[in-house]
């Protein structure tokens, strides 16, 4: 399964889905969608070029946890300071995906081989991975911060490629994993290691006639319902899902015609959205309206966003970029990646 000249087909049709996406629109709806005048910040940006940031967690404490692909590590940054480092690296593999929470300050992360050079995932390589900051203590001086303890949780084998990962429910143990090769939703409990598919839909699968097999990417539980990003069919979509997390209704589209990678969804079923060859990232309300946050097509606000993370009191969102590794600036711009703070209110 090879990507590199996959994104290059993408590439070259971006003009036409700039053409024919809402974000992009200059009909008489376009003055809502500018970009909203909000307070950017670059928190941490790594010293190289090549630096991909993928997904991001917020700790209890206000400290942020990102996965790099580049690399088999999570790091951790301090939101207030911007001093970041690394908690941990695992062996034997290239890179980290996915991150999620799943019991106080213990995470899952999924983990396996893919190369940044040539796009190109080791089917069978993936992994999820535990990494536990907790130490049994109900005080936060009873908590080690910067070592978590790491352990294997479960090797999936037939996944493809895995992606993006949420948790379901606490009480269920389970997470949600995105297979996007597959097309697929993997579920898998971090407490027993057991795992299957637990969701299949068209709406995740790479859409027909593009040699980039990308289809489900980010993913994120509200309520009774699972949001999900489709990279190449270039929609948001939804779906209802019942207490083992399999479809209990319609598989939804809210939005279309823009590129998403990862995002986070408000407890309203707002949803802040990364776009990565589309340098931006962009709200979308559940009625589907879309609006611009930050970056653009031609900005290098924020090149290459990968993932958003909203504060619970939702003022604040956070964005992982890759620094334009898949689709420089102007065929060009590319920098390290990087962690940026957006103030929304």
């Amino acid at each position: 399964m090879r990507f590199h000249a996959s994104w290059i087909g993408l590439l070259a049709a971006l003009p036409q889905a700039l053409a024919s996406s809402a974000l992009y629109s200059t009909d008489s709806t376009s003055s809502s969608l500018n970009a909203e005048s909000k307070h950017v910040e670059t928190l941490y940006q790594f010293p190289n070029n090549g630096s991909w940031v993928d997904n991001l967690a917020l700790r209890s404490d206000g400290s942020l946890l990102f996965t790099l692909l580049d690399a088999p590590e999570v790091w951790s940054v301090n939101t207030a300071s911007g001093n970041a480092s690394l908690v941990h690296s695992f062996p034997n593999a290239t890179s980290c995906f996915g991150i999620t929470e799943i019991d106080d300050d213990v995470f899952a992360v999924v983990v396996g081989n893919f190369s940044t050079k040539t796009y190109k995932p080791t089917a069978g390589s993936f992994s999820v991975q535990k990494l536990d900051f907790s130490r049994g203590g109900s005080k936060k001086e009873d908590r080690t911060l910067a070592h978590p303890a790491a352990s294997k949780i479960a090797a999936l084998p037939e996944a493809q490629a895995l992606n993006g990962m949420t948790s379901f429910t606490r009480k269920s143990h389970l997470v949600l994993i995105a297979d996007s090769p597959k097309g697929a939703v993997w579920k898998v409990n971090t407490k027993t290691g057991d795992y299957g598919v637990a969701l299949n839909d068209t709406t995740m699968l790479p859409a027909e006639g593009q040699a980039l097999p990308l289809g489900i990417n980010g993913l994120r539980v509200v309520d009774d319902y699972l949001y999900y990003s489709s990279t190449t069919r270039m929609q948001f979509c939804r779906v209802k899902v019942d207490h083992e997390a399999n479809a209990a209704g319609d598989y939804e589209v809210i939005a279309s015609g823009f590129l998403p990678d990862n995002m986070d969804v408000a407890s309203d079923g707002t949803a802040y959205i990364a776009t990565d060859p589309q340098n931006s990232v962009v709200r979308i309300t559940p009625k589907g309206q879309i609006s611009l946050v930050a970056g653009g097509q031609l900005s290098t606000q924020i090149p290459g966003p990968t993932s958003c993370r909203l504060t619970p009191d939702g003022k604040t969102l956070y964005v992982g970029t890759s620094g334009g590794q898949v689709a420089p600036v102007l065929g060009t711009f590319k920098e390290p990646g990087k962690v940026v703070k957006i103030t929304l209110a």
